[in-house]
């Protein structure tokens, strides 16, 4: 069975700064999949290429075994993402935002379904209150509730957990474990710190100046002693 992303030889840079260099990877369903680097290793431009909102200089990018084009933007409709914070209007409430943003999606999303995203990401009750009024988790996990409502098969996470409060940043890995185990989904999260991966990824690739340095399961990378046993 195909990867449902797989990135081979991708290239992006910005005039004389090489964003993304050569990187390839694949992430099969199921997976919960860490993108580890630092700010500026090139994560989140790796992430747009990959849901078409800026485009390489080279390489490919396959979704579902099918190369994706400016052509085939139909392949989106299998991914859902959240790229740097989500953008919400502060003025309208929550089940407002959610409506607006499905109906964006190109795919008619019934209530129920809106109802069922907003339930499993913990804002069930919170529904009619205006984003303005949010914490800055619940803001985000709205945000997933977005990504999420057209039924897609791979969730993008673009640091999820980047500016929360403590409390925030424990939904936010409990929810993500949760949308893998309870939920059946595949799950693409990157992050500038490793303790964030370690805790919720299940495979990583860590990302440096654009390159990738190593790529294995979280397990393995972190105790690398345990494969000479």
């Amino acid at each position: 069975m195909a990867p449902i992303l797989e990135v081979r030889d991708l290239s992006k840079s910005f005039k004389t700064f090489k964003a993304v260099d050569g990187l390839s990877f694949g992430i099969s369903r199921g997976e919960v999949y860490g993108f580890l680097g630092q700010n500026g290793a090139g994560k989140s431009t790796t992430m747009r290429m990959v849901l078409g909102l800026i485009f390489p200089d080279s390489g490919s990018i396959f979704i579902n075994g099918s190369e994706f084009s400016n052509s085939q933007r139909h392949l989106l409709k299998s991914i859902g993402a959240i790229i740097e914070r989500p953008d919400m209007y502060g003025y309208l409430s929550g089940w407002e935002n959610l409506k607006i943003f499905a109906t964006l999606s190109g795919t008619k999303v019934p209530a129920a379904r809106l109802q069922e995203v907003l339930e499993i990401v913990g804002l069930k009750g919170r529904e009619k209150d205006k984003v303005s009024a949010y914490s800055q988790g619940m803001k985000q996990r709205l945000g997933i509730a977005v990504a999420m409502a057209h039924q897609p098969e791979l969730l993008i996470l673009d640091e999820p957990t980047n500016g929360l409060d403590p409390q925030g940043i424990a939904e936010m890995r409990s929810l993500i474990i949760s949308l893998s185990k309870d939920h059946d989904k595949t799950i693409m999260i990157s992050s500038h710190l490793l303790h964030e991966i370690e805790q919720v990824a299940t495979n990583m690739l860590i990302l440096h100046k654009g390159k990738k340095i190593s790529e294995g399961s979280v397990h393995q990378l972190l105790n690398p002693d345990d494969t000479l046993t």
